[in-house]
């Protein structure tokens, strides 16, 4: 099951698209749950679609899934760290008007390559073939990453001068 989210506060009907046509395509059959927003016009016969979810509704989601595909949000790829699933993320970009600025071209570039379970992607190729890898891959546990070298977490402390400089 691959379990998608956009976050809360604006559509981003653009991954979900893209998603869908990878699925097509690919003819992946397994369920695939989205939370797509408020104001998402996307619609699939195939994918089973929330508007919004509860905290609890979110995590039943979130930990029953094989693969999450996201926005390139910090909550969605901490998450996904802190609960060893692989991620597939997709910056919103502010020339196209998904977001307020390019913070998550920032952050895709900051976490590329980074970790092994986390795949960013800039465009559809990228996506396709990420979701390629992570639907792919044999149910083996991710290595929980958060556990052996610290460094994000030390350069946030050091940023926010909570530890040494």
């Amino acid at each position: 099951m691959i379990f998608i989210t956009v976050g809360t506060q604006l559509p981003f009907d653009r991954l979900l698209k893209h998603f869908a046509e990878w699925r097509d395509q690919r003819g992946y059959s397994g369920k695939v749950v989205a939370q797509v927003g408020e104001d998402s016009r996307f619609v699939h016969p195939d994918m089973q679609l929330f508007k919004t979810l509860s905290s609890d509704e979110y995590y039943h989601w979130f930990c029953q899934a094989q693969g999450i595909v996201s926005h390139a949000g910090m909550g969605s790829i901490l998450s996904c760290l802190e609960h060893g699933k692989r991620g597939v993320f997709m910056p919103r970009q502010y020339s196209l008007g998904e977001h307020r600025n390019d913070h998550q071209l920032d952050t895709v570039k900051a976490f590329a390559g980074q970790y092994s379970s986390l795949y960013f992607c800039l465009d559809s190729q990228a996506l396709f073939s990420a979701l390629d890898q992570v639907t792919m891959e044999k149910h083996e546990a991710v290595v929980n990453e958060k556990n052996g070298d610290n460094t994000l977490g030390m350069n946030i402390a050091k940023y926010l001068k909570l530890r040494g400089q």
